[in-house]
């Protein structure tokens, strides 16, 4: 094969190999329902974990889908010519449609522009093209899908508060008039923010009111709608509703059928296998410190699995063996004591650890105990009361 030995025709295979490559990123924009697609910021997450520094298969695949979408902020000094040509040409659509067509046409120029900033990455100048196209927008759904964009802009950039502003102007626009497909969507933005914010309670009331209807995969899938429900759920439901909503579940079950770690983590705890539902808890909590939006709170979150486990298995007893305690969970009796004191001084755990006998002791049940008590006593002085008050009648 002849080699390129001049100038001119590097250049000449340069201009081929970029204008194929934006060829195909146009039709690619055509196609994919994500937008920006957050795959790639979770890959970008994953190359800043220590495990995966050095992991050249995930470094490799960013830089195929930043090379594949012309993502000049990260990756400026290669795709900045193929992007400035591209954007020009956006500029001269929607100067052409302000001078000879109607809103319909500038407001989808305008979108044609932030759809393609969107996928390159380019936040702010995204944000700015998505309210002139809002600007110029009519139907309520159209408004929707343009706030609907700027959400997922903010979770793409973790930009919490762009997410808060954007979904109250959703609140403003359902109040306004939506179809279903846009308000089970809303509820599904909801309840990511919930979640980034570690409001569990709220993602959990969303997200398990639309299992049956969810529609959002331009944001996650529905795998992964599944395991943020079922999280959610872990930690927010007692044992009925939780029987209830995720375990007789029949489309949660199914998604769980391909995530064994999940399905263990539930029906481990709700069979109260504790020894296998630690060993769950550490695959989740593995999981979780690889995930974007859950690795802010992982340490909350096993640490409240935890008290609930623990929780769930003393309420059963007056007191209990702190060597049986660690048998069941299969940990060392030092590891249960320091836990259990630990949540007992947070005032998380209303239990205490009598060291002589080696026992938790169930406060609660001594608690009650004094109630009854204190009740007999009670109704003891009323009795005695009207027994005065009767005498005094028949005088």
């Amino acid at each position: 094969m002849e080699e390129l030995n001049s100038s001119s025709d590097e250049a000449i295979f340069y201009d081929a190999v970029s204008k194929a490559d934006f060829d195909q990123a146009n039709n690619s924009n055509i196609e994919t329902l994500k937008n920006p697609d957050l795959e790639i910021a979770q890959l970008e997450f994953w190359l800043r974990l220590p495990e995966f520094l050095d992991d050249e298969s995930k470094r490799n695949k960013l830089l195929e889908c930043i090379t594949k979408n012309n993502m000049a902020p990260y990756y400026q000094h290669e795709m900045r010519d193929a992007n400035s040509k591209a954007l020009q040409s956006f500029e001269d659509e929607i100067e052409y449609a302000c001078i000879h067509s109607g809103a319909i046409d500038i407001k989808q120029a305008y979108l044609n522009k932030a759809n393609y900033l969107s996928k390159i990455g380019d936040k702010e100048n995204t944000i700015k093209t998505l309210s002139q196209a809002y600007a110029n927008t009519v139907d309520f759904g159209s408004k929707l899908d343009n706030v609907f964009h700027c959400i997922r802009i903010g979770l793409f950039f973790s930009d919490l508060p762009l997410i808060r502003s954007n979904l109250l102007r959703c609140e403003d626009l359902i109040e306004e008039g939506a179809d279903w497909h846009h308000r089970n969507c809303f509820r599904i933005y909801q309840g990511l923010h919930a979640i980034a914010t570690r409001d569990f309670s709220t993602s959990c009331e969303l997200f398990t009111s639309s299992i049956e209807t969810f529609v959002c995969t331009e944001v996650i899938s529905f795998d992964q709608f599944i395991k943020y429900t079922v999280l959610s759920a872990m930690i927010i439901l007692n044992r009925s509703d939780l029987k209830k909503k995720i375990i007789s579940n029949p489309d949660v079950l199914q998604a769980m059928h391909c995530n064994n770690s999940l399905k263990e983590f539930v029906f481990t705890f709700y069979h109260s296998e504790y020894k296998k539902f630690y060993q769950a808890l550490a695959e989740v909590e593995a999981d979780m410190k690889r995930d974007m939006l859950l690795y802010p709170h992982y340490r909350f979150y096993v640490r409240e699995m935890k008290i609930k486990a623990c929780d769930q298995l003393l309420s059963s007893y007056i007191s209990l063996k702190i060597s049986y305690m660690a048998d069941q969970f299969g940990v060392s009796e030092d590891y249960v004591e320091d836990d259990i004191s630990h949540f007992i001084a947070s005032k998380r755990l209303n239990y205490k650890i009598d060291k002589i006998s080696g026992q938790i002791v169930n406060v609660r049940s001594h608690g009650r105990a004094g109630m009854f008590e204190n009740l007999i006593k009670q109704g003891d002085l009323l009795i005695n009361r009207i027994d005065k008050l009767s005498r005094i009648i028949d005088i």
